[in-house]
């Protein structure tokens, strides 16, 4: 058995030789099954987590993003000179829940996008095509690319560290992107520190804090009638909160 399997194996790593230098990014990009093998591996186990965003533009305010049961749960602070505003939601998968107030009209989490929980199930429902994949380079970094050709900008599309699969980039669509840029390992897993959010021209630089991973949740923390039921919410109304809007808002 192994002298047949090794017989296999030498054809086959010939023949992917050839393919090689016939059609590099064809013959290598990972399947839809080994992009969420790789997936799962890397990120399978983070089951839960806590995060806060800062931004530095507008400094002051912040989003708390927690993930535990199969849902996400943003709180989103506004600091005014006057008053802080708050608005929350909760959400699973790419759909907002509930929201408060109701009309707070929240974006999908950003990390969502970043680590989704059926990777290659979810990004095709963004519009990425399994069709498409090729080789690139986000600035300096080898980069596979899923969903798009090197030079397409438009087209929903996935870009992967070439060495450890982190995502890199993730384009919603015409002009609209999502790049992550800081990884460094915090608690087992290689997290993104930094960020940028890209609409048109326009950027959002954001920075994330990891303050717990793994960690245990009460259900409640995800209920929809808890987050409805919420006092002192509003809808905030500062250049971070209409980036996030215009960037990560989703048809449905």
């Amino acid at each position: 058995m192994f002298v047949k399997n090794l017989y296999s194996y030498v054809v086959f790593s010939v023949l992917a030789a050839s393919l090689f230098i016939s059609s590099p990014a064809r013959a290598f990009f990972p399947s839809d099954e080994g992009i969420n093998e790789t997936m799962y591996r890397n990120y399978g186990s983070l089951t839960s987590y806590e995060a806060e965003l800062t931004f530095p533009s507008e400094p002051g305010t912040i989003l708390v993003i927690k993930r535990g049961h199969d849902h996400w749960q943003q709180t989103f602070v506004e600091a005014g000179p006057n008053s802080t505003v708050e608005a929350k939601s909760v959400g699973q998968y790419f759909e907002s829940i509930a929201q408060c107030p109701v009309d707070a009209d929240m974006p999908v989490s950003v990390l969502q996008f970043w680590a989704p929980d059926d990777p290659v199930s979810d990004w095709k429902e963004l519009g990425v095509s399994n069709s498409t994949r090729s080789y690139g380079f986000s600035d300096d970094t080898p980069a596979f690319i899923f969903g798009a050709e090197p030079g397409d900008e438009s087209s929903p599309q996935i870009w992967f560290n070439n060495e450890d699969f982190a995502p890199l980039k993730i384009v919603l669509g015409p002009q609209r992107e999502i790049s992550f840029g800081t990884y460094s390992k915090f608690a087992g897993f290689m997290l993104p520190h930094t960020g940028t959010l890209m609409v048109g021209d326009e950027a959002l630089d954001f920075i994330v804090k990891w303050k717990s991973v793994r960690k245990k949740f009460s259900p409640s923390d995800f209920a929809p009638a808890a987050v409805k039921k919420s006092s002192g919410c509003a809808v905030p109304s500062g250049a971070v909160f209409e980036f996030l809007k215009k960037c990560l808002k989703l048809g449905n």
